[in-house]
């Protein structure tokens, strides 16, 4: 019962998934909540006076206060309107509002959730302004009582709507802010790891001069050949690192910590999905061997793609897919968000995990997946060619 259940909501998922998704999803609800309003208020409720000699002023008042919802995610502040309107003609002609009054509600919660926080504060002053012209038209049938309950109904939801609206950008701050913390780590390491192989170069250059001097070329031969290896992975790792830090962060200060692995990624679709983003990781294959670089890129590549779904898209959901092949390693990363390309606002987003993939000779492939939302996906090779 339960595995039919899940296997039930993952449809559902999966069919609102995208703008189109989202459409419908929207245009369903409305339709809902319409007809609830329409049967309430035109079938006999003893809330909803019964003589009405207006009848079809009365349903198209109450399709404009419930059926614009069909607009909600796509026009927030102008759906609350509409509702609004809707309802005070209702008030006007009626005196009774029934069951449309779920059209705002549901427009005020959108226009907190998913609007500007500037939006946000717009709706919440035009619900104030209702409530007052409702009073003033309607002062009987609008008792004192009647009148603090829609005041805290709509207050419930405009604060329901803020916090939702609040944690995810609460997450957005988050993720960058580890970014920065990780970028910052990876900033000292670059002293460490380059200032350790220019020393080893100006060593055996030291002795390659000796070893010429005293005629044995076969030595000196091994000792220029060392400076060369050396200088071909301190270049790799310094591209690697400068490629990672390329972009500027507020400073900060963090703790020495691990080099994030794609043994961490189990950590980071956690964190993403306490932030406000529910986020499936499927993992294919044996891990086995893979390379240093790989590992990294691969776990950063994730991560930004992660981070823009926070930031640059209205997603519900996001996927990751981690598949082990015999010679190379593919990460997946889709939404349910919006289909156009996205990246952080200097426009390194995308632009770092190109570089990245292409310093391992990799592939990426960034935009709309098959069925809506945003989808990257990378080919990095197992080990590193030297």
């Amino acid at each position: 019962m339960t595995v039919t259940a899940d296997r039930t909501i993952e449809r559902l998922r999966r069919a609102t998934a995208g703008p189109q998704g989202r459409l419908a999803f929207d245009v369903l609800l409305a339709a809902a909540c319409l007809g609830l309003a329409l049967v309430v208020n035109l079938g006999g409720s003893e809330s909803v006076a019964a003589n009405r000699e207006d009848g079809a002023l009365t349903v198209a008042l109450t399709v404009l206060a419930v059926g614009s919802l069909a607009l909600r995610r796509r026009w927030p502040l102008v759906t609350l309107l509409l509702t609004l309107a809707g309802v005070l003609g209702l008030v006007v002609i009626d005196g009774t509002v029934g069951a449309a009054t779920l059209g705002p509600i549901v427009a005020a919660y959108t226009a907190a959730a998913h609007a500007t926080t500037r939006t946000a504060h717009w709706a919440a002053a035009v619900v104030a302004v209702a409530l007052v012209l409702t009073w003033f038209l309607d002062p009987v049938d609008l008792s004192s009582e009647g009148a603090v309950i829609n005041a805290a109904a709509f207050g419930a939801v405009l604060l329901l709507g803020t916090g939702v609206r609040d944690r995810r950008e609460r997450a957005v701050v988050d993720v960058r802010a580890a970014t920065t913390q990780e970028r910052l780590r990876i900033t000292r390491e670059l002293h460490d790891v380059l200032g350790h192989s220019m020393s080893v170069m100006v060593v055996q250059a030291g002795a390659a001069g000796r070893l010429l001097d005293t005629g044995d070329a076969t030595r000196a031969r091994a000792a220029v050949a060392e400076i060369e290896q050396t200088g071909r992975r301190s270049m790799t790792e310094m591209r690697h690192l400068l490629g990672i830090l390329r972009d500027d962060e507020e400073e900060t200060t963090s703790p020495r910590a691990p080099t994030p692995t794609l043994s961490d990624i189990e950590a980071l679709v956690a964190r993403v999905g306490e932030a406000g983003l529910p986020t499936i990781l499927t993992v294919t294959g044996e891990r086995g061997a893979v390379s240093p670089g790989v590992d990294l890129a691969a776990y950063r590549i994730v991560q930004e793609a992660l981070t823009n779904c926070l930031k640059h898209s209205v997603a519900t959901r996001a996927e990751v897919e981690v598949a082990y092949g015999t010679d190379s390693l593919t990460v997946v990363v889709t939404d349910d968000g919006s289909g156009s390309a996205r990246g952080s606002s200097n426009g390194h987003g995308l632009a770092g995990m190109r570089e990245r993939v292409a310093m391992y000779d990799g592939a990426l492939s960034v935009g709309s997946g098959a069925a809506g939302g945003f989808r990257v996906r990378a080919v990095l090779p197992r080990e590193v060619a030297t």
